[in-house]
C-alpha cells in the first residue's frame, strides 16, 4: 500500500508517555511516521498493555531516524534502524538520524548514524560479531560492526533493490527484485548461488529449511544444497510491494514448524486472512485467522510488514490502520492472536499518522549449551558431535545459530572442523593433547565452550577417518581444484546440486572448474577402496 501524504497540523509530542529504561517486557513497533512532517520513530508496547511512544526520541533528546523508517532488527547488543531516506525536510521537531541509525539495544542510547549507505535503505542482517550486511535500493553493502563503518558493495548484488535478508547457520539468503534469492557465503562475502524467481520475501523455518514466497507459489530451499521444492498455494496469493517496499508479512514461528502471511488482492491491496502453512506436513490453512474490523464503511487493513511471531510466547502480533485515506490513517491498532488463531488482545494507539512498519522483539536470553556437550574427550579415531542437538536459544531460532571452531591449540595432535551438517568432527593427527574452543553465535550473542581432547593414536583407525583425510582444495575454487587422497583415484565426476553431471576436465589429480558458473557442486571421487563425495563452492 502506498502511503497517503497529508498536509495538516503536526501531532504534538507532549502527550507521549515517558520512555522507560528497560525494554525487555514487551516489544517494539518501528514506525515510518508521517512523510513530510516527521522522521521515523519507534514505540514500545509493554506486555501489561501500556504503550511508550517515540522511546528513542525521548532517550536521545528529540533525535529521530531518517525519512520513512521501514526496518528494524536487534543483533548482539545493538538495535539497527533502516530508513529509506536520510531525512524528512518537513520535520521541524525531531533531528533526523540518517538512513542507518544504531542504538544500544538495552537503553536505546544512540551509538551512530549514517546518511550514506549505498542507496535508499531496505534492511539489515548481522552476519557475525564483526560485520553485517545492509540491503539497499542498489544492492548489498558491508558494514563493519567493530569500527562502525559502511563498506563496499558485495559483488553481483547491485543494479536493483534487495529486500529482506536472513542469516542461516552457514549462509545469508537475500531477496533481489525480479532476480531471485541470492545465496551469499559470509566467509568470502561472495554470491555463490541464485535461486531464480520474482520472489517477494524469504524466511527460515524452525526445522532450518529456507522458504521464499512468490504470488501463489511457496518455495522450499535446502539451506546447504539449495535444492528447491515448490508448493502451490491453493486459492489465495501473496503480493509484494517492491514499488513502495516494505518487509512484508511473510514470517515464521520459532516454537512450532509453521509459516504465516497475510493474503493479497494485488500489490496495492491486502486481503483479510492470515494464512498458516504447516512446514512438517506441507499443508495450508488459508482461513487460519481473520483481520478484525471488517464491518462498516472503513475497515481495518494491515500496514507495512504487519505480521510477526513472538519467539517466546508463539503469539502473532498484527498491526492495522484504517482504510479511507486522510485522517483515517490516524487510527491504528495492535492485535494479538494465540497460535490457534484466536484473537486474544487488541490495543488502539493514540491517534496519529504512525504508519507502523514492523514489530521487533527484544533479545533477552543467551544461547544455552547442553551438558551433553563434553568438556573432555579421548580419541583414537574420528569422532563426530552433532552441534545442532546441544545448543538452544529461548528467544531466537536455534537452527540459525552459527557454529565455528574459534581456536585449536595443537592441530598436530587433532584437527577440528565443522561440516555442512553442523557437526564437529574431531580427527586424530598424532599423539598429544589439544584444547578446542567452539563458538556458538545466536543473533550476535556469543557463548564459547572448551573441549580438551587427548589423541592417543596417529594411525588411521577406521574407514571414516580415511574419508575425513580425503579433501579437495581450494574450496571455494576459481579455476583449478586439487584432489587429496591416500588412495589411487580411479574416477572423478562433478555434478550440480540437481544431480546433473557437468563437464570438468581431470588431469593429474586436478580438476579444471574454470568454465563452471558460480554455485555449489558435488565432487564424487572413486578410489581403489572407497567412494568419496564433497561439496564444492565455485567462485
Amino acid at each position: 500500500m502506498k502511503k497517503f501524504y497529508l498536509f495538516a497540523s503536526l501531532f504534538l509530542a507532549g502527550s507521549f508517555a515517558q520512555a522507560q529504561s528497560n525494554y525487555t517486557d514487551g516489544y517494539f513497533m518501528v514506525n515510518e511516521e508521517w512523510f513530510g512532517h516527521t522522521n521515523g520513530s519507534v514505540n514500545f508496547i509493554n506486555n501489561n498493555g501500556s504503550v511508550n511512544y517515540r522511546v528513542y526520541s525521548t532517550v536521545n533528546n528529540s533525535q529521530a531516524f531518517g525519512a520513512t523508517t521501514q526496518y528494524g532488527t536487534i543483533y548482539g547488543d545493538k538495535f539497527y534502524f533502516i530508513s529509506k531516506q536520510a531525512a524528512d525536510g518537513g520535520d521541524t521537531q525531531y533531528v533526523p538520524g540518517g538512513r542507518l541509525v544504531i542504538a544500544n539495544a538495552h537503553t536505546l542510547q544512540k551509538i551512530a548514524g549514517f546518511n550514506t549507505i549505498g542507496g535508499d535503505g531496505r534492511s539489515f542482517v548481522g552476519v557475525n560479531e564483526h560485520k553485517g550486511y545492509i540491503a539497499t535500493s542498489n544492492g548489498i553493502f558491508l558494514f563493519d560492526i567493530d569500527n562502525l563503518q559502511v563498506g563496499n558493495q558485495i559483488a553481483s548484488t547491485g543494479n536493483g533493490q534487495v529486500g529482506n535478508m536472513i542469516r542461516t547457520s552457514q549462509y545469508v539468503f537475500a531477496v533481489k527484485q525480479s532476480v531471485g534469492v541470492l545465496v551469499i557465503d559470509p566467509g568470502s562475502d561472495t554470491v555463490v548461488s541464485t535461486i531464480s524467481g520474482a520472489f517477494n520475501s524469504v524466511v527460515q523455518a524452525k526445522d532450518g529449511s529456507v522458504w521464499a514466497i512468490q504470488d501463489q507459489k511457496l518455495v522450499k530451499i535446502n539451506p546447504t544444497t539449495f535444492v528447491t521444492t515448490i508448493f502451490n498455494i491453493p486459492t489465495t496469493k501473496y503480493s509484494g510491494s517492491w514499488g513502495a517496499w516494505n518487509a512484508g508479512s511473510f514470517t515464521a514461528g520459532s516454537q512450532n514448524n509453521v509459516l504465516y502471511w497475510i493474503n493479497s488482492i494485488n500489490s496495492s491491496v491486502s486481503g483479510t486472512q492470515i494464512v498458516k502453512f504447516d512446514v512438517t506436513n506441507g499443508t495450508f490453512n488459508e482461513t487460519f485467522a481473520t483481520i478484525p474490523g471488517q464491518t462498516g464503511t472503513y475497515k481495518q487493513i494491515p500496514y507495512g510488514a504487519a505480521l510477526r511471531v513472538n519467539p517466546v510466547t508463539d503469539e502473532l502480533i498484527l498491526n492495522t490502520t484504517e482504510s479511507g485515506y486522510g485522517t483515517h490513517y490516524q487510527n491504528n491498532w495492535i492485535h494479538t492472536y494465540d497460535n490457534n488463531g484466536n484473537l486474544t488482545n487488541t490495543r488502539k494507539l493514540d491517534d496519529y499518522y504512525w504508519f507502523p512498519a514492523m514489530t521487533v522483539f527484544p533479545d533477552n536470553t543467551m544461547p544455552v549449551v547442553s551438558t551433553t556437550f563434553p568438556s573432555q574427550l579421548t580419541v583414537n579415531s574420528s569422532t563426530v558431535i552433532d552441534l545442532k542437538t546441544v545448543i538452544t536459544d529461548n528467544d531466537n531460532l536455534s537452527a540459525a545459530i552459527v557454529k565455528t571452531v574459534k581456536s585449536n591449540t595443537n592441530p598436530a595432535a587433532v584437527s577440528a572442523t565443522i561440516n555442512a551438517d553442523d557437526e564437529l568432527v574431531i580427527t586424530p593427527q598424532g599423539s598429544g593433547m589439544a584444547t578446542i574452543m567452539v563458538s556458538f553465535n545466536s543473533n550476535g550473542k556469543i557463548v564459547d565452550k572448551i573441549l580438551s581432547v587427548t589423541s592417543s593414536s596417529s594411525v588411521l583407525a577406521t574407514a571414516e577417518t580415511r574419508k575425513l583425510e580425503f579433501s579437495i582444495y581450494p574450496n571455494p575454487a576459481t579455476d583449478i581444484l586439487n584432489i587429496k587422497t591416500r588412495e589411487k583415484v580411479l574416477k572423478v565426476s562433478v555434478s550440480d546440486m540437481s544431480g546433473k553431471s557437468v563437464n570438468a576436465p581431470l588431469s593429474s589429480g586436478q580438476v579444471n572448474v574454470s568454465m563452471l558458473p558460480k554455485g555449489i557442486y558435488m565432487v564424487t571421487v572413486q578410489t581403489e577402496k572407497a567412494l568419496y563425495q564433497q561439496k564444492l563452492m565455485k567462485n
